[in-house]
Parts: structure tokens; sequence; C-alpha cells
């Protein structure tokens, strides 16, 4: 787990430095503080299981495995777009991808709701 926190901490300073100030490695996460003082907590204990939690002020956007809400065509993996209680399909990872290409999309789908907000 630990080298996989390394990659992504290479990820991020390799493609996404424009947006991610700074960086905390845990021994279970890695916290990332971005340009709008808003953060994000990675946790991808193995290969299938993982959560993206993005605070923003109030707002959550977590993309996660957590086996509920069976009723989402994408499950286990799901949204929580802007709030817990609001919970949409995962359109940005993709089962069977590396946890490194999930991370990758995860932070261009963050990045997209930056510029366009």
């Amino acid at each position: 787990m630990f080298l996989r926190y390394l990659t992504f901490l290479k990820i991020v300073n390799d493609e996404f430095s424009d947006m991610v100030v700074s960086v905390e490695l845990h021994p279970d996460r890695i916290r990332l503080s971005l340009v709008d003082d808003s953060w994000i907590d990675v946790r991808y204990p193995v290969e299938d299981k993982f959560s993206f939690h993005w605070q923003r002020g109030e707002k959550i956007y977590r993309i996660d495995t957590a086996p509920h809400h069976r009723n989402i065509k994408t499950y286990p993996r799901h949204i929580h777009l802007g709030s817990e209680n609001n919970i949409v399909e995962d359109n940005v990872t993709e089962e069977g991808k590396s946890p490194e290409e999930n991370f990758r999309r995860f932070m261009l789908w963050v990045r997209n709701i930056l510029q366009n907000d």
C-alpha cells in the first residue's frame, strides 16, 4: 500500500502540480491540499477497494467501493456528488483499471470541476 501511495505522489508531481499545493503521507492514506483550499484523502488499501474523498467546504465528492447502494449500475463503485445522500453511478473510475489509472482519472475529474466552477 505504501508503495502505491508513493506512485500516486509521483503522478501528482508529474501531472497535477498545477492544482495540488501540498501533500501529506499517512500510513493509511495520502492527503492532497488543493489551490482552492479544499483537500482530498486517498485510500487504496487493496487493488479493488478504494476511496477518493474530496472535501470542498460543506460539499463532498467521494468515489468509493463501500458495499452499499446495490441499486447503482456500477455497484460497488459509486459517487457521493456534493453530499453524502446524493449517490450516482461512478462514470469516472473503471473496474479492471489499475489503481494508478483510476487515481489519474479521479484527479482529471477534479481538475475539470475546478476549471468549470
